[in-house]
């Protein structure tokens, strides 16, 4: 029986690559003894990188149902890792943002990611991974309707900005 796609395909390397440094670093976080779940970090490191963001939109970049996210967040902000606020543009929403409890975490975890990356991108030379950096981020680009992964500089700027405004001291204390 003859393959659909040769097993060197784009896309099953790409598939094949995200599957093992997911497995790699789930492995080595669970080793190094972060009381936090893989399911647990990813959330934690996408509210941190998207500071301000909806839940909704959180769960869609993770790629994972919001029911699942909602449970992620329950466990994070019973910790004190996370605060979930009333979005002040639509009061129905909440947006998500990391306390400093979190940037504990992210010192714990930093130096097992550090140690993961290396080992995955040993015997390439920087060049090559730049290169490999910049056209993941086109494809990524190509296939995502979310204008802050496709690169809109615009929409990253406006999602910096509103996480700035949201989260200045005085609302947070208000609860806002």
């Amino acid at each position: 029986m003859t393959q659909l796609l040769p097993g060197n395909s784009l896309g099953f390397l790409l598939t094949d690559v995200a599957r093992l440094y997911r497995n790699e670093t789930e492995k080595a976080i669970m080793d190094a003894g972060v009381h936090l779940t893989p399911g647990e970090i990813r959330a934690l490191a996408h509210a941190a990188r998207y500071g301000g963001s909806r839940q909704a939109a959180l769960a869609e970049r993770m790629g994972v149902e919001p029911m699942t996210l909602s449970a992620y967040l329950d466990r994070l902000e019973a910790r004190g890792l996370i605060q979930r606020n009333v979005d002040p543009t639509d009061r129905r929403a909440k947006v998500i943002t990391t306390t400093e409890q979190a940037d504990h975490v992210f010192d714990d975890v930093r130096p097992v990611a550090i140690e993961v990356f290396d080992r995955m991108a040993s015997g390439i030379d920087e060049e090559a991974l730049k290169t490999t950096l910049k056209v993941l981020t086109q494809i990524r680009g190509n296939l995502t309707n979310d204008p802050v992964l496709k690169g809109d500089e615009r929409a990253r700027t406006e999602l910096r900005m509103e996480a700035e405004d949201f989260a200045t001291p005085e609302r947070l204390r208000m609860g806002a």
